[in-house]
């Protein structure tokens, strides 16, 4: 597939940031250290996130290009940032069939900052499918 995956630049996190207001991600508290940029041929087509929270670690932020979708990339970043920091892993989606393969459950008892995402898209990012906070159980 020749994808690189690295920490992206001071550029690619201003596009990084471009494309999470675009895609309608979450865009609270973005650091360039918490992300992982795809990389095709120097082109971005991908990137996620690991927020840390006090009480737990978040994969977050979570896109990929549209016309790149579909190519394995979000699974090649799920993959890239379950290595990076799968310790007290949680997620909140609206695709958890997604993220059941990786090793991701539907839960109900999670931390306070899963909570408050889970507030955050139901008032803020506001779509027709319900938020799922999953854990990730490996």
């Amino acid at each position: 597939m020749d994808l690189i995956l690295k920490q992206p630049n001071a550029l690619e996190f201003k596009q990084i940031c471009d494309y999470i207001n675009e895609f309608e991600l979450d865009n609270r508290a973005l650091q360039k250290d918490e992300f992982i940029g795809a990389y095709r041929n120097d082109e971005l087509v991908g990137f996620g996130r690991i927020r840390k929270h006090k009480d737990c670690n978040e994969l977050c932020s979570l896109g990929v290009i549209t016309n790149e979708r579909r190519k394995g990339i979000g699974k090649a970043l799920v993959n890239a940032l379950i290595k990076k920091e799968g310790d007290n892993l949680y997620l909140v989606c609206i695709i958890p069939d997604f993220f059941e393969p990786f090793g991701f459950i539907e839960t109900n008892n999670y931390p306070i900052s899963i909570q408050d995402k889970v507030d955050y898209c139901t008032n803020e990012l506001v779509v027709q499918e319900k938020y799922i906070a999953m854990k990730f159980l490996g």
